[in-house]
């Protein structure tokens, strides 16, 4: 049966709490909005490995992971794009010049090149275990994001003037997610939308941050937390309360999901 619509959701302050789990009350407002024919939908940064304890916990089996460089769609794979290997070498590079550490993404593995302060608060921030080191992934493996950890905010015009075939988006001040120019969530939307057949399907969207800008902006009802960025309450079609303060049950109410 053809679903009603697609609803991403992006997960660090918008599906998720300020302890990075899903709230009660939202997992059964999923179960309400996916009985009603609505096929929910996570839309990350983060990798498969990052959002399983969300797979597990909640109704949702599809997802856009690693801004739009990897999707499944009902468990099965559908699309994955990945950063050209002499790119990766040159950024490891650049990273290692500046004392960074580089964490390299496949669909399955997280490794980094170094432990550094940085890359311990990165993923403390998410509640994720640290990666374990291998600093040659991507000179044997499919590389589909890379993650510049930094605390040096003085620096990321450095990558952007260096490496314009990449787009980074800060999205915690301890990192920059890094993937091809021209991909993010909304292009895998796009690409799901089209591998599906699926084109014309409405679509929804629930974001807060800078890798949520072009989501907000492809979508046909877009959804701003109240805890996210300025520039995304002023594009979007609604905004909602806070990612704690029930905005995802809002949201949804709002446009009669549940």
């Amino acid at each position: 049966m053809k679903p009603k619509s697609f609803v991403f959701f992006d997960l660090d302050g918008t599906l998720l709490n300020d302890k990075s789990k899903v709230e009660p009350e939202v997992i059964k407002a999923l179960e309400k909005m996916q009985a009603n024919g609505h096929i929910p939908f996570i839309a990350t940064g983060r990798s498969p490995l990052e959002i399983q304890f969300v797979l597990d916990s909640t109704p949702i089996n599809s997802f856009i992971a690693l801004n739009g460089q990897y999707i499944v769609y009902q468990g099965k794979e559908v699309y994955r794009s990945s950063i050209p290997r002499e790119t990766l070498v040159r950024l490891k590079q650049a990273t290692k010049e500046r004392d960074f550490a580089l964490s390299f993404y496949t669909a399955n593995k997280i490794r980094t090149t170094k432990q550094t302060t940085a890359l311990n608060e990165a993923y403390a921030f998410i509640h994720a275990p640290v990666p374990l080191i291998d600093s040659s992934l991507h000179l044997r493996e499919e590389i589909l994001m890379a993650l510049i950890l930094s605390t040096n905010k003085a620096k990321d015009a450095y990558f952007k003037e260096h490496f314009p075939e990449l787009s980074f988006y800060r999205n915690t001040p301890y990192s920059i997610d890094t993937i091809p120019r021209g991909n993010s969530k909304a292009t895998g939307i796009t690409e799901l939308m089209k591998k599906m057949a699926l084109e014309g399907l409405p679509t929804y969207a629930f974001g807060d941050g800078s890798n949520d800008i072009e989501m907000l902006e492809h979508v046909d009802y877009s959804i701003a937390m109240g805890n996210g960025l300025p520039i995304l309450k002023e594009q979007a079609s609604y905004t909602t309360s806070d990612n704690t303060k029930g905005g995802i049950i809002e949201g949804l109410s709002y446009f009669n999901l549940i």
